[in-house]
C-alpha cells in the first residue's frame, strides 16, 4: 500500500497537509503571531498540542497575511460584489473572519471530502 494513504485512504496525503496546517496555525495563534477566534472550533483540544518552531509561526503567519491582503483588495475592488472559491481550504478559517467584517453581498461555497465540514 502507498504509504501516503492514511487507513487506505486515497486522499489521506492531502488531508494529513490540512491537519498540519491548522495545527500550525493553533501554535501560531497561541504565540501571538496571528489572531484567529475560529481556528478552535477545527482542532479539537489544539490548545494541549506542543507549539511549533518559530520559523513555522513565522511561516504561516506570513503565508496567511499574504493571502488575506489579496481576498481584501480582492473585495475592495469588486465593491463586494464578488465571489471566492477556495479549493483545498479545509480547514481554513478565512470565510468566517471575511464574513464578520459585515459584508453581505457575497456568496459561499464549500466543497469538502466526505465527513470534512461543510
Amino acid at each position: 500500500m502507498d504509504p501516503r494513504r492514511k487507513n487506505g485512504d486515497p486522499d489521506g496525503a492531502i488531508r494529513l497537509t490540512d491537519t498540519d496546517a491548522a495545527m500550525a496555525r493553533v501554535s501560531a495563534v497561541g504565540k501571538g503571531y496571528v489572531k484567529d477566534p475560529y481556528i478552535k472550533h477545527f482542532v479539537p483540544r489544539g490548545q494541549l498540542q506542543m507549539a511549533r518552531p518559530p520559523l513555522i509561526n513565522i511561516g504561516t503567519y506570513l503565508r496567511g497575511t499574504a493571502i488575506d491582503r489579496l481576498v481584501d483588495q480582492w473585495l475592495e475592488r469588486s465593491a463586494g460584489a464578488c465571489q471566492i472559491v477556495s479549493f483545498g481550504a479545509g480547514s481554513d478559517t478565512r470565510f468566517w473572519r471575511v464574513a464578520v467584517r459585515g459584508s453581505d453581498n457575497g456568496e459561499s461555497k464549500s466543497c469538502c471530502f466526505d465527513g470534512g465540514i461543510d
